[in-house]
Formats: C-alpha cells, sequence, structure tokens
C-alpha cells in the first residue's frame, strides 16, 4: 500500500452540511479499502462545519477552504484539481456509503479497463429505509437510458481521475451538473456502468426539495437531453443552437434527417427514442402556430414518434394560444413523463 501517493481519492462536497456530516465521514472512515485521501471542499459554509471535523480527525482528511462559494460543481472541480489518487470517488455530505464501497467499485474499474466511471445502486432513507434505485448496468443500456434522463446516483460514482480532470463538471448546468457529465462522456464514447448491489444510503430531507428547483432541475435536464441526442447523432452545429436556445423549425428538419440518417447506420438506437428532443426544441421555437405545429407534427410521424390523443389535443391548443400564454402553460399542458 502506497501511503504517499493513494489509489484513490474521495472528494466530499459541502455547504452549510454540518448537520449530517459526521454520519458521512463515520462511513468513509470505515470502509474495508483504506487507501484513500479524504478531500472535504468546504464551499464557504457559514455553519459550524469547522467544531465537527474538530471532532472527527484522520489522518487521511485533507479540507480545502474555499473563501467564495462556488456551487457544488465549482466544489467538485476544486477537489479534482487537488486530488492524487488513480481513481475518484464522490459522495455527498449527507449520504452514507456502505462500508464495502470503495472496495467494490475499485475491484470492478480495475478488472474493467475499459470503462471510465462506474456507479452502483442506492437505497433511499429519511427516519427509515425507502426504495432502492437499480440503474441499467450496461455501457449499452445506459446510452438509451441517458435519452430519458439521469441513470446514475452521484454520490455513488467512482472513476478514473484522468477521466475528470478532462472532463470538469460545468457549472453553468447546476443543479443537473451531474446529469450533464454523464451525457458528456457517453456522447464522446467514454464506457460507463452501474453496479447492481447498493452500496449507498441517499438521504432524503426537505433542504433538497422545492418548486422552484424541482421547474430548474425539469428544464435544464430537458436541455441536457436534448444536447445529449445533438451530440450522439454528430450534429455539432445543432448543439451550439440548442445551447443558445436559439431553435427554428429548419433546426428540427436538419435534427429528424441526423436521426434517421444515425439509426440507419448504427442500428442501435430508434428514431422514436429522440421524441424528448423534439418536445424540448418545438417548446423553444420562436412561434407556436398552426404552421409550426403542423411541421412538427409531420417530423414526428417521419420518426414514427406516436402521440396520443391528449397530447395531439394539447399541442394543438398550444398551437392557437398568443406566444406569452403558450410560455406559460406549455409545461403544464404536454409535459412528457420519462
Amino acid at each position: 500500500m502506497n501511503h504517499l501517493v493513494p489509489t484513490l481519492s474521495v472528494v466530499v462536497p459541502v455547504h452549510n452540511g454540518a448537520l449530517w456530516l459526521a454520519e458521512t465521514l463515520t462511513s468513509i472512515y470505515g470502509q474495508t479499502w483504506s487507501d484513500f485521501e479524504l478531500i472535504l471542499v468546504d464551499d464557504a459554509s457559514t455553519d459550524n462545519l469547522r467544531e465537527v471535523l474538530s471532532a472527527h480527525p484522520d489522518r487521511r482528511l485533507q479540507v480545502l477552504h474555499l473563501e467564495r462559494n462556488a456551487g457544488v460543481a465549482g466544489a467538485r472541480n476544486a477537489g479534482i484539481a487537488k486530488a492524487r489518487g488513480q481513481y475518484i470517488a464522490f459522495c455527498d455530505a449527507d449520504d452514507l456509503c456502505d462500508p464495502r464501497r470503495f472496495e467494490l467499485q475499485l475491484a470492478y474499474l480495475q478488472t474493467h479497463p475499459a470503462l471510465g466511471a462506474c456507479g452502483t445502486a442506492f437505497t433511499c432513507f429519511d427516519t427509515e429505509e425507502r426504495e432502492t434505485v437499480i440503474n441499467p448496468a450496461t455501457d449499452a443500456d445506459i446510452r438509451h437510458a441517458l435519452l430519458r434522463g439521469n441513470c446514475f446516483g452521484m454520490s455513488t460514482m467512482m472513476g478514473r481521475a484522468e477521466l475528470f480532470r478532462c472532463h470538469p463538471f460545468d457549472q453553468s448546468a447546476a443543479p443537473t451538473e451531474d446529469y450533464d457529465m454523464w451525457t458528456r462522456l457517453a456522447s464522446s464514447g467514454v464506457p460507463l456502468a452501474n453496479l447492481s448491489q447498493s452500496l449507498l444510503r441517499y438521504r432524503i430531507h426537505a433542504q433538497q426539495a422545492s418548486q422552484q428547483k424541482a421547474q430548474r432541475l425539469d428544464q435544464l435536464a430537458r436541455k441536457i437531453r436534448s444536447l445529449y441526442c445533438a451530440r450522439l447523432i454528430g450534429a455539432d452545429g445543432l448543439v451550439e443552437r440548442l445551447q443558445m436556445e436559439n431553435i427554428e423549425l429548419a433546426d428540427m428538419d436538419e435534427a429528424a434527417n441526423r436521426i434517421l440518417a444515425f439509426c440507419a447506420d448504427t442500428r442501435e438506437f430508434a428514431p422514436s427514442e429522440f421524441r424528448f428532443m423534439f418536445a424540448w426544441m418545438y417548446q423553444k421555437l420562436p412561434a407556436h402556430g398552426l404552421q409550426p405545429w403542423m411541421a412538427w407534427r409531420r417530423l414526428q410521424s417521419r420518426l414514427g414518434i406516436a402521440l396520443n390523443s391528449t397530447y395531439r389535443i394539447n399541442t394543438a391548443l398550444l398551437a392557437l394560444l398568443p406566444r406569452v400564454l403558450t410560455q406559460r402553460h406549455f409545461d403544464t399542458l404536454v409535459k412528457l413523463k420519462r
């Protein structure tokens, strides 16, 4: 065991998270794999974080205090920059690691050298155990699942350090910076995986929930999903326009043509799997009159996307509304479920 350069660096970002930090530290200190450094990034906390850290010392603990709040993506990037290990694991300051988490994930990555990163199943809890979330395991299944949404638990992730240095978290994508990360990696050909064993307890608490945050999460997730689709089909120009949210009907036509060519060439995906991308692009059109609606419906038909009657009626009604009302009611009328 090399104590000078650890095999694993564990990055824990925390902002005013002293309440549950002691439990998280205990779960990390008690790992069966002990050759790691723990980099705790204090993201300009104003609570009693320093007291908690003083009460739970460990020779492997390094604390990085940020003078200004960088957000969770910026804090993770700061931890990555300081990491010395060959591998990096992440854990949020309110979650609890299974004692064998590091051991099992490291063994999997070491025996699968082509993998860039892997997560695990996780069990939700508050005052008691809740559901266990088991995400798709193989790279092929993950590439499909990312078309619908995030299929990784952030606190379960471990990967090769060089990968995270080359692909830092995008702070502008917060609070969906993790979903953005995995879609960027997957679309660039980096193999990913999930272990089916639950190796983390994910804490659910009131501080996580707010209607405003949920709405922002949903909107950003839709955009990231669309960007992932565009990157998959190799439409670099479309990626740039999607980033700017500057969408025209011609962009949707280009996307349809590229999707059909991509699916015919790879035979890995079906055109209908890109339906969420088209829903978001339609929402971002500068006008929602009858002509854009009819053009959008034709494109849906070309891709073999079947729309139920309620969805068709809702979008047709939106096409007749003034723009300001269309924007206000689009989410509630036509929001797609995964």
